[in-house]
């Protein structure tokens, strides 16, 4: 199914306005249970391939980073992005001495220099974002860099974004990245109710227009997740 459909994100915006969306979010998560997510995963780590170089836009605590790290072996490298303070602690203490892991306390976006962050100073670090979240209590400044601007001689192979509603300009700043045949899949979740906030409720069909004109095949694997694979590298496959 295309959620980013105009119908869907329509009948998306009314249940907002009605009050009824986030509970019917949360109980289509609890009737899913493990199921929820677990499609996107695994159809992420199939992608990856031992040597891969791997980017983890919004790492958060490193869940993902861990897989990646396990999956691209010693030869591979995984460059995870975290900006928020206590989730890039959690990094460091994690993969500090990983030589395959490389730490980026930056925030990815469609401009480079600095930006407001807002955190949570309790609780969780999974809203922490350049968004503003309702549970956010505080902003600190933060470097932003786009993707092309990290981007150097090697192409990362697989690309995950979590950014908790700043997925758009993360695409957006990485034209040059998604141009290179190297990268072979671009997966993102995509967090509607926090664009439909800042008054962007048709940013997931321009994020899957985007995919789609830098040569990706894309596919919805649930409500909030995306996945973008070269098709040239399907068809390969075939």
């Amino acid at each position: 199914m295309n959620y980013a459909n105009p119908l869907l994100i329509r009948i998306r915006g009314l249940a907002q306005q009605l009050h009824i969306l986030r509970p019917i979010v949360r109980i289509y998560r609890m009737i899913l249970s493990e199921a929820y997510e677990r499609k996107f995963r695994d159809l992420l780590l199939t992608k990856i391939s031992e040597g891969d170089l791997v980017w983890d836009v919004g790492a958060n605590v490193g869940l993902y980073t861990r897989l990646f790290a396990d999956r691209v072996g010693r030869d591979g490298r995984v460059i995870a992005f975290e900006p928020s303070p206590r989730a890039f602690a959690q990094l460091q203490s994690s993969f500090a001495t990983e030589p395959n892991v490389i730490l980026q306390q930056i925030a990815l976006s469609d401009f480079d220099g600095e930006a407001d962050f807002y955190v949570a100073e309790r609780g969780p670090t999974v809203t922490d974002s350049l968004v503003v979240h309702s549970g956010s209590s505080a902003s600190i400044r933060t470097p932003v860099k786009r993707g092309d601007s990290m981007y150097s001689i090697k192409a990362p192979a697989i690309i995950k974004i979590d950014v908790e509603g700043a997925e758009l300009e993360v695409l957006k700043g990485m034209t040059k990245v998604l141009g290179n045949p190297g990268l072979r899949g671009v997966f993102v979740e995509v967090h509607f109710l926090a664009l439909a906030r800042r008054g962007m409720r048709t940013a997931p069909a321009e994020i899957q227009k985007i995919l789609q004109q830098a040569g990706f095949q894309v596919a919805w694997t649930d409500a909030s997740h995306i996945a973008g694979l070269r098709k040239s590298t399907l068809e390969h496959q075939r």
